[in-house]
């Protein structure tokens, strides 16, 4: 199962080991976040006195740069020690990081970063605007190899110091969503001296803690920074990262108070009894999109591709295929933790009347082809059931699914299935709506649609936002060049010597549980 969040030919940032969904089911990372009191108990009395959170991972290798990981636990071993100007909540709120305000221009091309003074790096030099231009510098060169560039393309024109605490972002075009492209993937902010590829030798990062010690293939340990701009506030004293040789291993020791926490998945549900844990969600990380190519019969005719979408079980997708830690979707890219949100557009549910309606007795023949087999395996199975579809499965490896080349299956097949990590709405347009896009595995442009993004990408004003969300997503849901029956929420399981409340990003911030956090000792 694989998360797209950057184009196939760089080897698609988060395509690691299947149970993993890019070690959160998801892009971001693997949503560790908030506040946390540790309760000493018999066998974790020496972790629970110094407060060490203790999370399993899988090898990510020795080649870390905060600039180029893409496999998430890479990401989460840099990201402990990194800080980003902004992120954003599980509610969507926007949190003020190494920026403390930000403004657009008029004309929505230029934004203005204003930086939090006394912020420093882990070296004790402080945080200023030469960094944040030359760590953006790296992400959107000409050379970059970062999995964060796709992010910027078309969209990030140039990045200037207007002074040493103020920064300004020139854009192609206007972009209302910007700060949330800064609470991206590989976004913590470098100084302007950093080497790429030097990083594990100097591990040097504004955020939250200090990496002590980094045993390849074994663990990554870290202790919290004292000079982090809001120490005070950060509710752990350390973090242990231990490394486990694949997912199973990872499932054991996590069954055997080894480690605090696990990703929920449908094998972690089937192995773990979850009543002996207490279950956290950091919000939602991805969807699976079914992409139907409307230039070729059978899905060129509307009515086919509408009978398709009312012919999903989409409660049944969130419970056989995601163990219920997903929301049903209702074919539009927009995560139910983004602002604004679509009005008054009709949930769509399994609906045979309907289909057989939009059918009138035709039988439509197509084959699924995907690498996620579980999912095509269900959807086959729904589809099957139900007079009028005959379908086929073909599941294919990644390697073979994501194969380079212009009749690469997973973007000429008739009907495919495949995941996307978390953006904002109008980037999934761009990615495989709009004329052109190198990812349009429906081969679906539609001009009017294009329009309404533009204009949706042009204003902040929220009552228009809101207005032209929902003319977007009515559009998408009406023409169903891709059918989104769930979207899926990162959900950890978490043992019950630790209590708090998780949300992403990365965070360990207690000011987000607003009654104060305390940690217990002996």
């Amino acid at each position: 199962m694989t998360v797209l969040s950057s184009p196939p030919t760089a080897r698609v940032p988060g395509r690691r080991r299947p149970l993993a969904i890019v070690a959160a089911l998801s892009a971001t990372l693997l949503a560790l976040a908030g506040c946390a009191t540790a309760t000493p108990s018999d066998d974790t009395t020496a972790d629970a006195a110094s407060a060490v959170y203790r999370i399993g991972i899988s090898d990510p290798g020795a080649e870390l740069d905060p600039l180029t990981v893409a496999d998430g636990d890479a990401q989460l071993i840099t990201g402990l020690v990194t800080e980003q100007l902004v992120s954003f909540t599980a509610d969507g709120e926007a949190l003020p990081r190494l920026a403390t305000d930000w403004e657009a221009s008029d004309d929505g091309l230029t934004w203005t970063f204003t930086l939090r003074e006394g912020a420093t790096f882990n070296d004790g030099d402080p945080v200023t605007a030469d960094d944040v231009v030359a760590t953006f510098d790296a992400l959107i060169g000409d050379d970059s190899i970062s999995p964060a560039k796709s992010a910027f393309t078309g969209i990030l024109d140039s990045v200037a110091a207007t002074d040493e605490g103020t920064v300004t972002f020139t854009l192609a075009r206007p972009f209302s969503d910007f700060p949330r492209l800064l609470a991206g993937n590989n976004t913590g902010i470098l100084p302007a001296d950093y080497e790429p590829g030097t990083w594990l030798e100097n591990p040097v990062g504004a955020g939250q803690f200090l990496l002590e010690d980094y045993e390849v293939g074994r663990s990554v340990t870290y202790v919290k920074n004292p000079d982090y701009w809001n120490a005070d506030e950060i509710a752990l004293d350390g973090i242990e990262l231990k490394v486990y040789k694949d997912p199973q291993a990872i499932v054991l020791a996590f069954q055997a108070g080894e480690i605090d926490r696990i990703t929920v998945s449908p094998e972690v549900l089937a192995t773990v009894n979850v009543d002996d844990y207490d279950t956290l969600s950091a919000g939602y990380s991805h969807f699976y999109g079914i992409h139907l190519n409307v230039t070729e019969a059978p899905f060129d005719d509307v009515t086919i591709r509408q009978a398709l979408a009312w012919a999903i079980d989409r409660d049944a997708i969130v419970d056989l295929v995601f163990g219920g830690t997903a929301t049903p979707g209702n074919d539009f890219p927009v995560l139910p933790d983004y602002l604004p949100q679509p009005l008054d557009i009709e949930q769509r549910a399994q609906d045979l009347d309907k289909v057989a309606d939009l059918l009138d007795g035709r039988t439509v023949s197509f084959t699924i082809t995907t690498s996620f087999q579980l999912y095509g395996e269900v959807l086959q199975q729904q589809l099957n059931a139900i007079d009028g579809f005959d379908v086929q499965l073909e599941v294919l490896s990644d390697e073979q699914y994501y194969a380079e080349g212009d009749d690469s299956p997973w973007l000429n097949a008739p009907l495919t299935i495949t995941s996307w990590g978390k953006r904002v709405p109008s980037q999934y347009y761009s990615l495989f709506y709009a004329e052109g896009a190198a990812w349009n595995a429906a081969h679906y442009a539609n001009p009017d649609l294009g329009t309404l993004v533009t204009d949706f990408d042009a204003t902040t004003d929220e009552a228009e936002r809101e207005q032209l969300i929902t003319e977007i997503s009515q559009t998408e849901w009406t023409d169903v060049p891709t059918i989104i029956p769930a979207l899926v929420r990162s959900e950890v399981l978490q043992n019950k010597r630790v209590t708090g409340d998780f949300i992403a990003p990365i965070d360990f911030w207690s000011g987000y549980n607003f009654a104060g956090i305390s940690i217990a000792s002996e």
